[in-house]
């Protein structure tokens, strides 16, 4: 019978219980029938020996790199499987010649904390770790004490003895095995020197400078009494994603990650109700006074470090998470068989030790202190991503609509200056997301939902560390006045070179709009009419958000205006709207680019009994949706000719009453082009843009002119202006706003044919 067996440090194949074939994973040797034919790769040269004699010597071709923590390794390993490719980090063990490059991290007078590394099996994990902790040890201070738990692997052990032997660390072998918290217990108690401790796991990889960065906490602060680095796999200490194993390949190393960390997030640490154990620093005056690990009722290796750091808070000390130190971290190689049930044990023995410390982790996760440790790294690598091309940094609303086309549209532009792109998109009263387009394949997740509230501190410290070379900023609209202000006097205190793209009126307006709070179109509204609106009782939920004093907002956009490099607006309409409130400023006129501009010419299907009218995109009661809600209801109500299709969504309420009266909805369309093919299956006689307020622009009105589709519009901003050289653009009057039967009798009388033959020529 043939036998497959694998584990971490080989392969093997048996046939009737004796070995035929064996491979072993960390140094490219493959044996067949033990060392009767031996295929070796060394030094860059494949050899075959023949019962000890060498009988071929052939060079290789030169083979990238194994993915590894330092990049530097592992240069001769074979080409990892497919499985090891999407990993982050696969342990192997060291060659041989690169122990003896190390110093030795043997005790002396000079000893300032012990690093206690337990080891019970797992050969690559164990030596891969014990390597990086002597050769990521740049002084003097901390020595290397391994301790055997009398493991059952004879190869971990033999070469354990081995590098113990050329004095690189202290060794101790237990005589019997003890378990993971008796071994500890023993190693602090015994062989520590009295001194404070790291307890690193035998799966956990550390980098240079790591133990002087972690020991700097315990020497500034005597109240610290534990210190736990962020990991890829340490629960609440985790990294990217909080509470997660991390083991997917990021775009830099973890060594790399390590020197991020160092850097952007020096000096800074959360306190916490419990530490991680795979890289653990203990204090011996704390220990003293409170005790060891309790291996009663911890005996196997669950729960230990947090009823040690419940028993730290009790005593008024600080357990820390810190942010400047990354170490790798693969997992519970030890206890992988019986994890689940060891978990459960330690879970118990501390709800019963602990009553409340389920309730106190609970409470840190539901409000994740440890977010301003892992946001930080995400700006470190964006910053390091970005290698110090051109960036701008774009600043929008989170809405949907005509934006998102123009964001398109902005962001290929600049691509096509070789410039990169990071978008701000501020929402819900007081919080932004940074973005990063597809193509950087980063995952960023801790650059969602971010508050203004409180300080500018982390916005300030994103535009510091991403040093922008513009910030174009198209919009604040979303969020409450109180951080819109805040927003607004950052910018204007600033140095960054910032311009100003209008898409809305907030810099004059309480809606965006210039409406008032009923909806109603009021022309070019005074300061003084504007100010008395937000007196009106029951204002709508968006005036609460952005309600505001008017001689405040013109104040505070005044300043911010006078600080802008460029402010520009896509139409001569919008222009003149601003310099109503703002007469002082400049003001260029830059046409949003035609995106449209290769769109063929609809072609019109009629339905003989029904006049069909299309409106377009996701219609608020601003864009008209109660225009169009009441048209639908006329109608009805008359039995008009005329069918009405709305190609996007509306609000629920107008939504309902449009389609209980007849109006066939398609729902949200992904992109412009669905919304054209939806346009060209119906075949509208004529499309609709019911839109109520002052357009900057219009996307949807575009769409409308390169299908060349008679349109009706009300004759107000930029609807009125981009469409006055288009003879089959019907413009309305404005006080039709208001009279649904008026616009009824209107279309129901209009010349279709007539508009159809004009658009056509």
């Amino acid at each position: 019978m043939l036998k497959r067996i694998t584990t971490q440090s080989s392969v093997k194949l048996k046939c009737l219980g004796v070995t035929i074939y064996k491979r072993k994973l960390n140094s490219n040797e493959q044996f067949f029938f033990k060392n009767v034919f031996v295929i070796k790769r060394d030094n860059g040269y494949k050899k075959i020996s023949f019962l000890g004699l060498n009988i071929l010597s052939k060079k290789l071709p030169v083979k990238s790199n194994v993915l590894n923590p330092d990049n530097n390794l592992y240069n001769n390993s074979e080409i990892i499987s497919d499985v090891q490719k999407k990993l982050w980090f696969t342990p192997l063990t060291p060659e041989e010649h690169l122990w003896n490059e190390l110093q030795p991290a043997k005790y002396s007078s000079r000893t300032r904390c012990v690093v206690i590394l337990p080891i019970y099996k797992g050969l690559d994990e164990s030596l891969c770790s014990i390597y990086h902790a002597l050769k990521s040890r740049t002084t003097d201070e901390y020595s290397l004490l391994v301790i055997n738990d009398a493991g059952p692997d004879k190869e971990l052990n033999l070469k354990l003895d081995e590098l113990s032997q050329k004095g690189l660390f202290d060794y101790h072998l237990n005589k019997k095995n003890l378990g993971f918290v008796k071994t500890i217990n023993f190693a602090i108690s015994n062989l520590s020197h009295n001194l404070d401790v790291i307890l690193l796991n035998s799966d956990a990889f550390v980098f240079e400078g790591w133990f002087e960065r972690m020991i700097d906490y315990a020497d500034n602060d005597k109240s610290i009494a534990t210190i736990t680095p962020m990991s890829n796999n340490a629960t609440i200490c985790s990294y990217p994603f909080t509470c997660q194993d991390n083991n997917k390949v990021l775009e830099i190393t973890p060594a790399e990650l390590d020197q991020l960390a160092a850097k952007i997030n020096k000096g800074s640490y959360i306190e916490a109700p419990t530490g991680v154990g795979f890289c653990f620093y203990m204090r011996r005056e704390v220990i003293d006074k409170i005790g060891m690990l309790d291996d009663n009722a911890f005996k196997v290796g669950y729960g230990e470090e947090n009823d040690f750091c419940m028993r730290v808070l009790h005593a008024g000390f600080k357990n820390i998470i810190i942010g400047d130190v990354f170490v790798f971290h693969v997992g519970s190689v030890s206890f992988s068989a019986i994890k689940a049930e060891n978990m459960k044990k330690g879970e118990n023995a501390l709800k019963l030790k602990h009553p409340n410390y389920l309730n106190m982790v609970h409470h840190f996760l539901h409000v994740d202190p440890a977010l301003i440790l892992r946001r930080n790294l995400d700006i470190a690598r964006l910053k390091l991503k970005l290698e110090n091309r051109k960036t701008v940094v774009i600043v929008s609303h989170a809405w949907d609509g005509g934006i998102n086309t123009y964001l398109r549209q902005i962001v290929k532009k600049y691509k096509n200056q070789n410039i990169d792109c990071i978008l701000l998109k501020v929402h819900d009263k007081k919080y932004y997301s940074i973005e990063v387009p597809e193509n950087y394949h980063i995952e960023l997740p801790n650059l969602q939902n971010l508050s203004l509230s409180c300080d500018f501190g982390f916005l300030d410290l994103f535009f510091k560390t991403i040093q922008p070379d513009l910030i174009h900023i198209n919009s604040f609209a979303g969020l409450d006045w109180h951080h819109h202000e805040k927003l607004l006097y950052y910018f204007a205190s600033s140095d960054w070179n910032y311009k100003f793209i209008i898409h809305d009126y907030a810099c004059m307006s309480y809606d965006y709009k210039l409406l008032s709070p009923e909806y109603i179109y009021k022309g070019l509204p005074t300061l003084a009419q504007r100010n008395i609106w937000n007196n009106w009782k029951s204002l709508p939920a968006d005036y609460e958000v952005n309600i505001s004093d008017a001689i405040e907002k013109h104040k505070a956009y005044n300043l911010f205006f006078n600080k802008c490099s460029k402010i520009e607006a896509p139409t001569y309409r919008t222009r003149d709207i601003i310099l109503y409130d703002f007469p002082e400023i400049n003001i260029d006129v830059i046409p949003h680019e035609n995106v449209f501009k290769n769109i063929a010419p609809a072609k019109r299907n009629k339905d003989k009994d029904k006049i069909k009218i299309a409106s377009i995109g996701a219609l608020s009661i601003e864009k008209g949706s109660q225009v169009l809600a009441a048209l639908a209801v006329d109608a009805k109500n008359r039995d008009l000719k005329l069918s009405y299709f709305l190609v996007g969504y509306s609000n629920p309420t107008d939504q309902h009453v449009m389609q209980t009266n007849n109006v066939k909805v398609t729902g949200k369309y992904q992109n412009d082009e669905e919304c054209i093919n939806q346009l060209r299956k119906i075949s509208p006689d004529l499309i609709l843009l019911p839109s109520i307020w002052e357009e900057t622009f219009s996307y949807t009105l575009s769409i409308a002119l390169a299908l060349k589709i008679p349109t009706l519009v009300f004759d107000i901003g930029a609807q009125g202006e981009r469409s006055k050289d288009h003879n089959w653009v019907v413009k309305l009057d404005p006080l039709l706003m208001h009279n649904p039967r008026g616009i009824s009798d209107l279309i129901l009388n209009l010349n279709i044919d007539k508009l159809w033959n004009e658009a056509s020529n």
